[in-house]
């Protein structure tokens, strides 16, 4: 399985944010997740076009909001993970 792993030091619940770089017209809903309690959190990217993506997470932890963004290439027929 294609997957984001992020590894945060308590446990989050992240509104999650994708768009292609490589192809601006290609959508993907926005997912809500929860990490496990370790703080472990991983996104599957399995159903997505192949291209370089940017992936936002927003999240609020102790009252005080944050977001991350990373860039990410998903390769056809590739195993990844």
């Amino acid at each position: 399985m294609k997957s984001l792993t992020f590894c945060f030091d308590h446990p989050v619940a992240v509104k999650v944010f994708f768009s292609c770089i490589s192809d601006p017209g290609l959508k993907h809903d926005i997912q809500f997740l929860r990490s496990t309690e370790d703080g472990s959190l991983v996104i599957p990217v399995t159903d997505m076009a192949g291209g370089s993506w940017k992936v936002m997470l927003e999240w609020t932890y102790e009252g005080r909001d944050f977001c991350m963004e990373r860039t990410f290439d998903v390769v056809p027929g590739a195993i990844l993970s």
